[in-house]
Protein backbone atom coordinates (compact mmCIF):
# COMPACT_ATOMS: atom_id res chain seq x y z
CA UNK A 1 0.00 0.00 0.00
CA UNK A 2 0.95 3.64 -0.26
CA UNK A 3 1.32 6.00 2.68
CA UNK A 4 -1.38 8.29 1.27
CA UNK A 5 -3.91 5.40 1.31
CA UNK A 6 -3.63 4.79 5.08
CA UNK A 7 -6.44 6.35 7.15
CA UNK A 8 -6.57 6.52 10.96
CA UNK A 9 -9.46 4.49 12.38
CA UNK A 10 -9.59 1.97 9.51
CA UNK A 11 -8.75 -1.72 9.83
CA UNK A 12 -6.08 -3.24 7.56
CA UNK A 13 -4.40 -6.61 7.08
CA UNK A 14 -0.82 -6.44 8.34
CA UNK A 15 2.11 -8.81 8.56
CA UNK A 16 3.00 -9.08 12.27
CA UNK A 17 5.61 -11.68 13.27
CA UNK A 18 5.19 -13.61 10.00
CA UNK A 19 1.41 -13.82 10.36
CA UNK A 20 -1.29 -11.88 8.50
CA UNK A 21 -3.56 -10.28 11.12
CA UNK A 22 -6.10 -7.44 11.15
CA UNK A 23 -4.95 -4.22 12.84
CA UNK A 24 -6.79 -0.96 13.49
CA UNK A 25 -4.72 2.17 12.89
CA UNK A 26 -5.01 4.35 16.01
CA UNK A 27 -2.61 7.25 15.36
CA UNK A 28 0.51 8.38 13.58
CA UNK A 29 3.73 7.61 15.38
CA UNK A 30 6.02 10.57 16.17
CA UNK A 31 8.90 8.31 15.07
CA UNK A 32 7.34 7.61 11.66
CA UNK A 33 4.71 5.11 10.64
CA UNK A 34 1.57 4.37 12.67
CA UNK A 35 0.49 3.04 16.04
CA UNK A 36 -2.05 0.26 15.62
CA UNK A 37 -3.88 -2.31 17.74
CA UNK A 38 -4.09 -5.96 16.76
CA UNK A 39 -7.72 -7.04 16.52
CA UNK A 40 -6.67 -10.63 17.19
CA UNK A 41 -4.73 -10.06 20.44
CA UNK A 42 -5.55 -6.49 21.50
CA UNK A 43 -1.86 -5.61 21.71
CA UNK A 44 -0.41 -2.36 20.40
CA UNK A 45 1.92 -2.68 17.41
CA UNK A 46 3.92 -0.15 15.44
CA UNK A 47 3.60 -0.24 11.69
CA UNK A 48 6.82 1.33 10.42
CA UNK A 49 6.03 1.34 6.69
CA UNK A 50 2.97 1.14 4.48
CA UNK A 51 4.53 -1.94 2.84
CA UNK A 52 3.58 -3.99 5.96
CA UNK A 53 -0.10 -3.32 5.27
CA UNK A 54 -1.87 -5.52 2.73
CA UNK A 55 -5.22 -3.90 2.06
CA UNK A 56 -8.22 -2.82 4.06
CA UNK A 57 -10.33 -5.45 5.82
CA UNK A 58 -13.56 -5.73 3.81
CA UNK A 59 -17.00 -5.44 5.41
CA UNK A 60 -17.72 -9.13 4.76
CA UNK A 61 -14.56 -10.06 6.70
CA UNK A 62 -15.33 -7.76 9.68
CA UNK A 63 -17.63 -10.29 11.38
CA UNK A 64 -15.07 -13.08 10.98
CA UNK A 65 -12.27 -10.87 12.33
CA UNK A 66 -14.13 -9.77 15.47
CA UNK A 67 -14.75 -13.35 16.67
Amino acid sequence: MKKSEIKIGKTYWAIVTDEKVPVRIESESPHGGWNARSIKTGRTVRIKTAARLHGEVEAKDQAEVSQ
